[in-house]
């Protein structure tokens, strides 16, 4: 392995790395790495072919990856940001991280906000990926950013994307159960461990939303 390449590697391994990556990224870290060293293209590509091969890199699509150098791997649920404005991890995919489904999903879910009288978002639904499977749902504005952010968002130093607290994913899901225009279904109410979740919490949100009679008749 010629030295550049270490070094490299050294830099997307280090915590801080980024957990997603763009091919200019990448190409600014090799940069780096090689100084005054010049470097054809098609010998950067064939070094991003094998990093993949190796396992080391994993394509979500053409030109974006996920760094798997890290002792914490990148994930498809970090790569939303990437694939979508404004989008937040929330539904199965919280709740089941957390611990509060009891049948979480393979699939990575996420929620993106609608805004009255503008277009709905493109791309919407289930969406195949190189790295896995992911659905978005669109939810109204309203509901999207009802709540204080520390009650519907979770710390971005706990997690290196958007993303719901399993408060506000169970809000969330059932706002679109609920919905005349989803065809999803409210949650199984013996799948949700609700000793899990924060009632405080989750009675504010469901206020802020104005999902009270929802929430009091899935509790019921």
């Amino acid at each position: 392995m010629k030295p550049w390449q270490i070094q490299l590697e050294q830099a997307l391994g280090a915590a801080d790395a980024p957990a997603v990556l763009t091919r200019g990224l990448l190409e600014r870290f090799g940069a780096t790495a090689r100084g005054d060293e010049q470097l054809r293209e098609s010998s950067f590509t064939y070094w991003i072919k094998r990093q993949v091969e190796r396992g080391k890199l994993q394509p979500v699509q053409r030109g974006l990856y996920l760094n798997r150098l890290r002792a914490r791997p990148g994930t498809l649920a970090d790569a939303i940001p990437w694939l979508y404005r404004d989008a937040v991890v929330s539904l199965n995919t919280v709740l089941g991280d957390a611990g509060v489904l009891n049948n979480p999903s393979n699939i990575v879910t996420a929620v993106m906000p609608i805004d009255t009288g503008a277009p709905p978002p493109s791309r919407l639904g289930r969406r195949k990926t190189q790295a896995g499977i992911l659905h978005v749902h669109g939810i109204p504005r309203g509901v999207f950013d009802a709540g204080r952010p520390d009650d519907r968002l979770e710390s971005i130093d706990v997690h290196e994307h958007p993303r719901a607290t399993p408060e506000k994913a169970l809000i969330d899901w059932l706002y679109l159960g609920a919905s005349a225009r989803s065809r999803r279904t409210t949650p199984p109410h013996g799948d949700i461990d609700m000793d899990m979740l924060d009632r405080k919490r989750l009675l504010r949100l469901a206020n802020a939303a104005g999902m009270e009679a929802v929430l009091k008749t899935w509790s019921a």
